[in-house]
């Protein structure tokens, strides 16, 4: 069954129709009306040049605020604005996740990549299970913990983890300005120890979770700085982990035995060259014998050149044997994940925070242009090629901030993909512009050059995107068309097998999108703000709908969250 709007390869599809109008000015507020759901006590920030705006660089610390929904949502959501205006990294679950595995594997991947945790404390926020949950992992992790009174709460109800804390506080009458400026300072103590406390920590992760190999250990200046790193630990801040002690420990090791080769080996250099200067002093004693014995020293001579030269190809040889080695170590951790048959979990890649609003046509695709780049190269994986994208766009200080979630449980590499892995693609174009088309045919080529069975839908309505992602989650292996059930919307799709093993299924949507009460919504031809729920769809609903088809999946979300919702503070594409 085909879907709706296929473009035939070689020709444009006719004119698309705009998505909503009434897109507002450059610039967010950060102080938008008060809504009726948020919390009262606390001041607003009126007037922005109170806080200086500071350009975001790939070295910003990145912040997670761990709120309840009950009565903390409309602050945290300013606070995020706010501290992104400041210069910080600040990003929230904005997302319902349903209780379960995925949504601990989600929170946990998200928690992991803070430097900080600023916990939003309010009465549903100290009584939250899930905020209890977040805390308990930061600290785990040991991750510094912020935590700041946007509601007066009595202090009996705060957990002990908490109350041991220096409070921050946005009520009492202090202005949101300075009670941001005194987050910002707290934030900013310690900045490059607790920045390098997240990196090592990512490392010591991927080290345990690839079988601990001996390729993944720091070393050379990096380990002498990861050492220096730990000696700086203080009782006052968060302290090295086990694990990340662990992988420091294995990596001195190493390099502690790598020395010790490399002592052996010169002292055998060392040897030889002994005894080749002893040999040509013996030999320049007996001058004397005239042209016969000048010969035979000439010719012993050559003999011991050649003696250090075969030295020399024999240490030569030993570091083409020792890069070869480390290089099949890569290989082999690579041909091993392709084996694997039990990966499983989703990635979802966002090209711009929804409180950015930088995301114009030239910035997504600058995002395009890197990530389709990284994602194919033959020893970058799936992960890795996202997060280089990422740290390349951060580092233009005038591009927009990715944000970048996983749960996956091991690594996949488009550029040398599993022979037996199910691979299959869904790109979605929703918007007006020429650059929607050709951001996604960016995608679709390097997915096709992936091995993926692509599959595109042009500027659908909401209606046809429904029937395009039921077709594309209820296929199954071996047949040649789309076999859908009845049309139903992505929140509804059930498969009922299960995720398929072995898969990976990768969703691409290029396009407009907005954010409408903690959601993230994809919007499309009919979308409009009459009837916003009825004409867009939300990201989590179409992440559920991959979710529940196949074992791996991976979305892209590469939109600014420019639509008009009727309701919303509202972002334009530069």
């Amino acid at each position: 069954m085909p879907f709706p709007s296929i473009r035939p390869r070689g020709g444009k599809s006719g004119p698309k129709p705009g998505l909503a109008a009434g897109v507002k000015g450059a610039y967010c507020r950060l102080s938008p009306p008060v809504s009726p759901g948020r919390p009262t006590g606390y001041a607003q920030m009126t007037d922005r040049n109170r806080f200086p705006l500071m350009a975001k660089t790939d070295q910003s610390l990145k912040v997670f605020i761990s709120y309840a929904r009950k009565d903390g949502s409309a602050f945290a959501e300013e606070l995020v604005e706010a501290l992104d205006v400041a210069g910080f990294d600040a990003f929230l679950d904005r997302n319902d996740i349903a209780a379960g595995e995925d949504w601990e594997k989600r929170l946990e991947a998200m928690l992991a990549a803070a430097d900080t945790v600023v916990f939003v404390m309010t009465p549903g926020s100290v009584a939250s299970e899930r905020c209890r949950w977040e805390i308990d992992t930061a600290t785990a992790l040991s991750k510094r913990i912020i935590p700041v009174v946007a509601v007066e709460t009595p202090e009996g109800e705060v957990p002990p983890t908490i109350a041991r804390l220096n409070y921050i506080f946005f009520t009492r009458g202090l202005s949101f300005a300075r009670a941001l400026k005194q987050l910002a300072t707290a934030l900013t103590s310690d900045a490059t120890w607790i920045r390098e406390h997240t990196r090592i920590a990512e490392l010591a992760d991927r080290w345990m979770q690839r079988g601990r190999p001996d390729v993944l250990l720091l070393r050379g200046p990096e380990l002498e700085a990861a050492s220096l790193w730990l000696a700086a630990a203080t009782d006052n801040g968060p302290q090295p982990t086990d694990l990340q002690r662990s992988f420091l420990d294995a990596s001195a090791h190493y390099e502690h035995a790598q020395a010790n080769l490399e002592a052996e080996r010169l002292a055998a250099v060392g040897v030889e060259q002994a005894a080749k200067e002893a040999a040509l002093k013996r030999l320049s004693l007996i001058t004397r014998g005239g042209l016969a014995v000048s010969g035979l020293l000439l010719a012993a001579a050559i003999g011991l050149a050649f003696w250090s030269i075969n030295a020399e190809g024999r240490f030569r040889e030993a570091q083409q044997l020792a890069a070869e080695a480390q290089a099949n170590s890569i290989d082999a951790e690579i041909a091993g994940e392709a084996q694997r048959t039990d990966i499983t979990g989703q990635l979802i890649a966002y090209a711009t925070a929804r409180t950015d609003i930088r995301l114009g046509a030239e910035a997504r695709t600058l995002f395009t242009a890197s990530a389709t780049t990284h994602l194919v190269a033959p020893n970058t994986s799936l992960l890795d090629g996202f997060m280089r994208a990422q740290e390349e766009m951060r580092g233009n200080r005038t591009a927009p901030r990715p944000l970048l979630s996983t749960s996956l449980n091991g690594d996949l590499y488009l550029g040398r993909p599993a022979a037996t892995r199910k691979l299959e693609a869904l790109v979605v174009t929703a918007g007006s512009a020429d650059d929607d088309d050709s951001d996604a045919d960016a995608w679709e080529a390097m997915l096709r050059e992936a091995g993926f069975d692509v599959h595109r839908l042009l500027n659908p309505t909401k209606a046809q995107f429904d029937k395009g992602l039921a077709d594309f989650v209820g296929q199954r292996r071996g047949e040649n068309s789309f076999a859908a059930p009845a049309q139903i919307s992505p929140s509804q799709v059930e498969v009922s097998t299960g995720p398929e093993a072995n898969t990976l299924y990768f969703f691409v949507f290029v396009g407009q999108a907005a954010s409408s009460d903690g959601q993230n919504w994809l919007g499309f031809s009919n979308s409009s703000a009459a009837d916003f729920e009825g004409t867009a769809v939300r990201v989590d609903a179409v992440a559920a709908a991959l979710a529940a088809r196949a074992a791996a999946s991976v979305l892209v979300i590469n939109a600014p969250f420019t639509l008009d919702t009727g309701g919303v503070t509202l972002r334009r594409n530069s």
